[in-house]
């Protein structure tokens, strides 16, 4: 076979992640030790080794030359890298592991921070960059991109320990996102708002867990939210924890919704919201075309008046 066909089909011998861990078992690597003519093709095919899952732990101790050495034969092609934060730095200390890893950072297409961030971390050019997820295993840290990120297009926050109250600690180039997924364990109503109001391009959102936001004389009552026009956003998807959907559709308006999924995560222990969801409807006139509702069956009873409102509807619950 030529060099370029056996290339194309190494490529789709590759691992079915995003992020490959290196393995002497797995392809890329074992296709590098079935004969010379293979080692070559794997070695001059820069795809191959565009994507690695790097532990900083074993980039400071055991792995860091192995690491290197993957990501240089990638050459120019951007990256796709993993990085999993799993070091104590309570002394202070930046690994040194760092000093390496950050050009090829700067070179990232797809990039996923797993722990606390570093200082400084993406200060320099990350021109490529179009997909950022980081997460977060503390409450209250700051992370932001300061350098331009032309490119950037979607991202993904998570922190399933914590809640996230406001955007202080988070610097993003909101304005330029079209995907966007935000996965806490609680994420107050005004904080989804914020987002809503900030993402001016985005298309596609996730919300989990939102929760109403606490009155300070009654706890867990919704109180009025500043509203939210977004003219963007296509689809959004939203897991609700507490009482206060209610409260979120008065606050929402979103003229080019076509699909809505709504999760529950107590199955029918809250009333389906009937009356602030036809008013949303009717307020932002949006193309509505999906509507999917998991765990809560109170918005059957309203589906013929539903279909009245929008014509095409397809609901399932």
């Amino acid at each position: 076979l030529p060099s370029e066909l056996l290339g194309e089909i190494f490529l789709r011998c590759l691992p079915q992640t995003n992020y490959i861990a290196p393995s002497l078992d797995e392809c890329p690597i074992v296709l590098t030790r079935v004969c010379r003519h293979w080692r070559a093709v794997a070695l001059s095919t820069p795809r191959l080794w565009a994507s690695l899952s790097i532990s900083l732990l074993r980039a400071d101790t055991t792995s860091g030359d192995e690491y290197k050495r993957w990501l240089e034969k990638a050459r120019s092609v951007p990256l796709s890298i993993r990085v999993v934060h799993d070091m104590d730095l309570s002394d202070g200390k930046e690994p040194l592991s760092i000093q390496w890893l950050r050009p090829f950072l700067g070179r990232c297409s797809d990039l996923w921070w797993h722990g606390p961030p570093i200082q400084g971390l993406l200060d320099n050019s990350v021109q490529s960059l179009s997909r950022f997820q980081v997460t977060l295993h503390k409450a209250n840290v700051l992370f932001s991109i300061p350098s331009p990120t032309p490119q950037l297009r979607s991202v993904v926050l998570q922190s399933l320990t914590y809640d996230l109250h406001s955007l202080r600690s988070i610097d993003l180039p909101w304005h330029q996102l079209l995907d966007l997924k935000i996965q806490f364990a609680l994420v107050s109503s005004t904080t989804f708002l914020r987002v809503i109001s900030l993402c001016t391009q985005v298309q596609r959102v996730s919300v989990s867990s939102i929760c109403a936001d606490a009155s300070p004389q009654t706890d867990l009552q919704p109180f009025p939210l500043m509203g939210a026009v977004n003219h963007s956003i296509h689809r959004l998807e939203v897991n609700v924890i507490r009482a206060g959907l209610g409260s979120l559709f008065e606050a929402l308006t979103l003229p080019a919704l076509e699909e809505l999924v709504v999760r529950f995560c107590a199955p029918d222990r809250y009333p389906w919201p009937h009356k602030q969801f036809s008013a949303f409807v009717t307020r932002s006139k949006c193309p509505l075309k999906w509507l999917t509702i998991h765990r809560n069956k109170g918005a059957e009873s309203h589906l013929t008046e539903y279909l009245k409102m929008l014509p095409g509807l397809k609901m399932v619950v």
